[in-house]
């Protein structure tokens, strides 16, 4: 009866049925493309993020600058700073920068970078994921930026003359991010 109770047992086992595999085969797959699809969401979302964070580096080291200049009476200097590099600011530069570049095919940079444009003076981003990204810039999808100077105004022997107050690094083009994760 032991014999028999081993071979019973035996006769039962067997692999799966080709529906059974069909079935797991969809299941696995529609999990796949659930998860990379998340996965891509997250790659997008880490690149505006990453961009963002790198801005506003750039955008307190520029303040920073502002505030040395005033502190030191340096007036002047803040006028030399308007169109410069802002990543000359920086004591430590993104890893994704790539230099100064003047002389460039803009399809050989490699998307997901920052570079300055020595020639438009402009600090550039070329965006990796262009299809989350809006912006009035010409192909590739970039985002441009430039230190700008900010000028008030003073009363000075009943004139009102203009000054340099500030800088500030602005977008030369307007620009959005869509949401992927929405």
């Amino acid at each position: 009866m032991i014999a028999n109770y081993g071979h019973h047992l035996k006769s039962r086992q067997r692999g799966f049925t080709f529906l059974e595999l069909v079935i797991v085969i969809t299941i696995m797959s529609i999990l796949g493309f659930v998860a990379l699809n998340r996965y891509y969401k997250l790659l997008v979302d880490v690149e505006r993020t990453s961009m963002e964070h790198d801005l506003g580096v750039m955008r307190s080291a520029v303040s920073m600058q502002v505030a040395g200049h005033y502190v030191a009476g340096n007036m002047a200097g803040l006028k030399k700073l308007a169109g410069s590099n802002p990543m000359d600011l920086l004591s430590e530069k993104p890893k994704n920068y790539l230099g100064v570049i003047s002389h460039y095919k803009i399809e050989d940079i490699e998307k997901g970078s920052w570079f300055y444009d020595s020639k438009e003076q402009a600090l550039i981003y070329l965006v990796r994921n262009q299809l989350y990204f809006v912006s009035d810039s010409a192909e590739p999808v970039r985002a441009r930026f430039k230190i700008y100077p900010v000028y008030s105004d003073r009363l000075k022997e009943d004139q009102q003359r203009k000054y340099i107050s500030g800088l500030t690094l602005q977008a030369l083009e307007p620009y959005r991010w869509l949401k992927p994760w929405g």
